[in-house]
């Protein structure tokens, strides 16, 4: 991805998220209540967060896949030990199974980007070679 798709992407991140952080006040009290207390969007927030998280660790710090992966997954794994030891949090195997499943969707989304428009690439460079328009 180019310099100008990584900072649009960044700032349509951090408008939803501030979206969605403020959101919760302008909502009805019946309609936050039925969504911020559902159990599952801490999934959603642990999915997110680490596709973000691998998003940032492949394309803006530049690991590669390889070592992105196994890294992160590691790192999921340890927060979750971690908070099974404190006495507030719970570390439990569904927001770890989340992380994997973040990371697992951000490699799916590279694959398509990549297959997509590499595909285009070498049409356009197919007809740039022949003269087509």
């Amino acid at each position: 991805m180019k310099a100008r798709q990584h900072s649009y992407f960044f700032i349509a991140v951090i408008i939803v998220t501030v979206l969605l952080l403020f959101a919760h006040e302008f909502l009805p009290d019946s309609l936050r209540k039925r969504i911020f207390h559902f159990p599952e969007i801490d999934t959603i927030g642990h999915l997110t967060s680490f596709f973000i998280l691998t998003w940032v660790c492949h394309s803006v710090i530049k690991l590669s896949l390889p070592i992105c992966i196994p890294l992160l997954i590691f790192y999921g794994a340890l927060t979750e030990i971690g908070q099974y030891f404190l006495n507030y949090r719970s570390g439990e195997l569904g927001d770890f199974t989340a992380d994997v499943i973040g990371i697992a969707l951000f490699v799916f989304a590279k694959w398509l980007y990549l297959s997509f428009f590499q595909q285009n690439i070498s049409k356009n460079i197919d007809k740039d070679q022949f003269g087509q328009k």
